[in-house]
């Protein structure tokens, strides 16, 4: 039988947790099976050398608008049975634009449901959601990556057969493949951070109350566009000494596995793969209940390896009352502390029988 053609859209090859899931996916797909072809919006972002494939389309466009175009131009040359997406906003146009056009496709996402919150402050967010909540209970079917995320999908009118959980995977050998653990000098709590430095991820709401924690080190590792506002509250609360920006570093897991615990203040997220691989390294994680996926990680909350918090001030007490931690071994990694989790190729093979499932519906 010949391979069906899929398009597999991403934005960039930024070294976020859903553009690694991805990439992974696009790699592992079967190819007996599916003709896979890797459209992204623009090909800006550090993991671009890390991946091989002929059969990437580059829309090459910065504006949501003329990448929508260059799309709807590719679906009629290349005629996909099936397009995956992974960010919300081209899904929902997708849906409008498959039933004015007649398109024969089959319509795939993964965590479609963050439009409601990542726009809250967006002038278009009440275009956005209503498209959202007319077209997008019509979708062929969703990957959500925890049970709260389908139950969320549900309440938005998704049908549930249409929705498989499927967790996020993660290479245990290869987050664990360093030689030796970095971790700062000191006395006091070191805490690690590593992802994008935008809004959503919180650090403005955390930075204010390091100091009020005696000898807190926190090594920062990403950029972003609020750097700079940051810096400005770094300045403002005279905590420079506390804080240790890196910038894009491709190899962070020795920082993880050498912090005493990685720190997610995130106001929303999906299902951020840091975690794992925080877990992954035996460093414990304090982050926020707003993340709602992590609440399928039960073993990992009750055995306080996963420390969820209301509110950031909640953290600073928790820090102002633990200490650093003794199980470090230098240069020997902690025990893996994740206790359920897909591997690339499980992850990939289950997306794929999901796939090949609503084709032969």
């Amino acid at each position: 039988m010949k391979p069906f053609t899929i398009f597999v859209l991403l934005p960039s090859f930024a070294t976020g947790g859903a553009e690694k899931v991805t990439l992974s996916l696009v790699q592992n797909l079967n190819h007996n099976i599916f003709n896979c072809y890797l459209v992204i919006q623009n090909s800006d972002g550090p993991l671009k050398n890390k991946f091989r494939s002929k059969n990437i389309i580059n829309l090459n466009s910065s504006r949501f608008r003329y990448s929508l175009f260059g799309l709807i131009k590719k679906i009629y040359k290349k005629k996909p049975k099936v397009i995956f997406s992974t960010f919300p906003h081209i899904t929902i146009f997708l849906l409008l634009i498959k039933k004015i056009l007649f398109l024969d496709i089959i319509l795939i996402a993964r965590e479609p449901n963050m439009p409601s919150v990542s726009l809250a402050n967006s002038p278009y967010s009440f275009i956005i959601r209503n498209l959202y909540n007319i077209f997008m209970p019509s979708i062929d079917g969703v990957i959500a990556s925890s049970l709260v995320m389908k139950n969320e999908l549900v309440e938005k009118g998704i049908s549930k057969n249409k929705i498989s959980i499927i967790s996020n995977p993660i290479s245990i050998e290869e987050v664990r493949n360093f030689k030796k653990t970095i971790r700062h000098k000191g006395n006091g709590v070191r805490l690690v951070y590593v992802g994008r430095l935008v809004y959503q991820k919180g650090l403005d709401r955390l930075l204010p109350f390091i100091k009020h924690v005696p000898n807190l080190h926190l090594i920062i590792i990403g950029e972003g566009k609020e750097k700079k506002h940051l810096k400005k509250i770094i300045k403002e609360n005279n905590i420079a000494n506390n804080i240790e920006f890196l910038g894009q570093v491709d190899m962070p897991y020795p920082y993880i596995a050498g912090a005493d615990y990685l720190v997610l203040p995130s106001r929303w997220e999906g299902f951020p793969n840091v975690v794992l691989e925080s877990l992954a390294l035996g460093t414990p994680v304090i982050t926020m209940k707003e993340i709602v996926g992590l609440q399928d990680l039960k073993s990992n909350i009750q055995d306080k390896s996963l420390i969820l918090f209301e509110e950031v001030e909640e953290i600073v007490n928790f820090l102002l009352n633990t200490e650093s931690r003794k199980d470090f071994l230098k240069p020997i990694i902690r025990p893996v502390l994740l206790k359920d989790y897909n591997t690339p190729v499980s992850y990939s093979k289950n997306v794929s029988n999901f796939i090949s499932k609503i084709i032969n519906e």
